[in-house]
């Protein structure tokens, strides 16, 4: 017996006759069918029985509301991405100025302040219009 993890999925194969590349192949097969299914796996488990290979899951408990579809985590990481520019985290970065390196321009002060909020604030208003209408 031995223990794999592919992703956030634990994997038990109770039979040291299957090999690890044929356990992970397995494994993964499951995971994506499942994902196809539009379950998530917490677990699973590999055996060897009289007609090859027995694969038993487990599906992840908890909400499903809580889960996210491709497109949500898009807008998600596109929203993250707005707010590391909008308000940059970096050492060296200047907080309360914008730099334009297109046109060499630079704002300074509340003017920056406030068109950063409006425009974090729209960004926010089009992501909840586009996702809701999934």
């Amino acid at each position: 017996m031995y223990k794999l993890i592919i992703g956030n999925v634990r994997v038990s194969v109770n039979d040291d006759s299957i090999k690890r590349e044929q356990a992970a192949a397995y494994a993964k097969q499951a995971i994506s069918a499942a994902g196809q299914q539009g379950k998530l796996l917490s677990y699973v488990e590999l055996s060897a029985g009289p007609d090859g290979i027995e694969v038993a899951t487990t599906e992840k408990a908890g909400c499903r509301m809580i889960r996210k579809n491709i497109k949500q985590s898009m807008f998600d990481g596109i929203l993250d991405a707005a707010k590391e520019k909008l308000y940059p985290t970096g050492t060296f970065s200047q907080k309360d100025s914008w730099f334009d390196s297109e046109t060499g321009q630079e704002w300074r002060g509340t003017e920056v302040d406030t068109a950063r909020a409006e425009v974090l604030a729209k960004l926010e208003e089009w992501i909840k219009s586009v996702s809701s209408s999934n």
